[in-house]
């Protein structure tokens, strides 16, 4: 059996898995997309509870999976819990729909230091301002870049059909609340 890993990252995605156990998405530097199973998760007295929420950057500590991509969780220590983006709807919308960008365009396991760095602005600076139109074209053409499909002149949509992609959904939710938010 090989030795545990480590690794910082944020969560961007959870859901239940039975009655008691969590599949956690995570993004992280080293190790890029990580598929992560705590099991007893959802136990509340379990060592995950309380730390395990959306857009926290925690460490991990994982046994790596023999085949497949969904490791085993073994340990968590939050580190900033982003209590910001609770603060507005819209901007944790944004939050959620740049995670889903990134992960669009990334692969699991691959190493994504820009990606990482760049989500990790987007959630400090949506605890602090109330996201814009402006600012979400600026995180799409930064992700799009880091990717090397970005140009100044293509917007996201014509970018993503290029590459036969599907632009995240969540895209319409935000541009329509952001429409409403200024109109």
């Amino acid at each position: 059996m090989a030795n545990p890993l480590s690794s910082r990252g944020f969560i961007i995605g959870r859901m239940p898995y039975g009655n008691t156990s969590l599949i956690v998405r995570c993004l992280s530097q080293q190790a890029g997309r990580l598929t992560l199973m705590a099991k007893g998760a959802a136990r509340s007295k379990n060592q995950f509870a309380g730390v395990l929420d959306l857009f926290y950057l925690a460490d991990f500590l994982y046994q790596p999976s023999r085949t497949g991509e969904m490791h085993t969780l073994r340990e968590v220590k939050l580190i900033e819990a982003h209590l910001g983006l609770r603060r507005s709807y819209a901007n944790l919308l944004a939050a959620q729909y740049f995670a889903a960008l990134i992960e669009t365009v990334t692969e699991a396991g691959t190493p994504i230091p820009g990606e990482y760095e760049l989500f990790g602005k987007a959630l400090a600076y949506l605890c602090q301002v109330d996201i814009t139109w402006r600012a979400v074209e600026r995180f799409e053409l930064r992700v799009l870049t880091l990717a090397g499909i970005g140009r100044v002149d293509e917007d996201l949509p014509q970018a993503f059909r290029a590459l036969h992609h599907t632009v995240p959904t969540l895209r319409v939710d935000l541009v329509k609340l952001l429409a409403e938010a200024a109109g």
